[in-house]
């Protein structure tokens, strides 16, 4: 299936404000002032994903959001769009908007991925257009990796899994945002990403874990995490409900890939993916087959 359009797409790079466990490891020396600029069997951690992205005939041009161009250099259809390194998730999404949003006027979502998941694939980034194409009403459209499949690959992952009825799934690195309801997620953006960084994937003890205990604050949800605590709650209920908390039209696309929800946030994440890509994307062995 031929692409009909192209979509700009926004790539999360930058660092933190202060340099997290898996740079003090793997970068001692501070060599490296992004994680992403990690180099990754011959390459940089972040050449794997601009790679997958440049060969999908659904994306146009790339936005590096946290980068500058002494940082990596970069020439058309790749940009970067001036931002300090260390702006927060909504700073970087926000600044990114406006760019697109005068670029590409017309343009009904903004497309977002996060810079460190080298192991995404062209298959798996196709796949999410050609959701977003048949989801074209949503105003936010998220992915979910099944945690079945990952768990052959990543048998201690560390994700923050949701159990469903249906599947075990959690959240994928890339989603897309209606351009015109950033301001009505603003404070959601915020308090979702604040948590994940907060979170110790290594000693999660909390019963309902970062994302439900911020969900647990809306009483129109308890319904639903009473249902979920009891495996009864499927995905499509999961969407539903959140469409009409948020009075938004939220959809889930699921990728059934490994490395579309595999992100490098500790030490450990390196070797993981870099020997998975050496299964994928530097050998024979086919991908999944979705």
């Amino acid at each position: 299936m031929m692409a009909t359009k192209t979509y700009p797409v926004l790539v999360l790079c930058g660092s933190d404000p202060e340099r997290r466990e898996l740079l003090k490891v793997l970068d001692p020396e501070e060599k490296y002032p992004s994680k992403v600029l990690l180099p990754m069997l011959g390459k940089r951690v972040i050449d794997w994903q601009l790679e997958a992205l440049q060969a999908s005939s659904y994306v146009g041009e790339i936005y590096l959001l946290g980068l500058t161009q002494s940082d990596y250099p970069i020439k058309d259809p790749i940009h970067h769009i001036p931002i300090d390194t260390t702006s927060t998730i909504l700073e970087k999404i926000s600044a990114g908007s406006k760019i697109i949003s005068k670029n590409y006027p017309d343009l009904k979502h903004i497309v977002i991925s996060t810079g460190d998941t080298p192991a995404i694939t062209t298959k798996s980034v196709d796949l999410f257009f050609r959701e977003l194409i048949q989801h074209n009403d949503a105003d936010v459209l998220l992915t979910g990796v099944p945690e079945d499949i990952t768990l052959e690959i990543f048998p201690d992952h560390g994700r923050v899994v949701g159990r469903f009825k249906d599947q075990d799934i959690y959240l994928g690195e890339m989603f897309a945002l209606g351009k015109n309801i950033l301001p009505v997620l603003e404070n959601e953006i915020n308090q979702l990403s604040s948590r994940r960084r907060q979170f110790n994937r290594r000693s999660d003890t909390s019963k309902l874990g970062p994302i439900l205990r911020y969900l647990a604050r809306k009483p129109g949800l308890w319904l639903m995490i009473i249902k979920y605590l009891r495996g009864l709650l499927t995905v499509d209920e999961l969407e539903t409900i959140l469409s009409k908390v948020f009075n938004l039209n939220i959809k889930t696309a699921i990728i059934p890939d490994p490395g579309f929800g595999m992100d490098m946030d500790l030490p450990e994440d390196y070797q993981k993916l870099s020997d998975y890509i050496k299964q994928t994307k530097l050998s024979s062995i086919p991908e999944f087959n979705y």
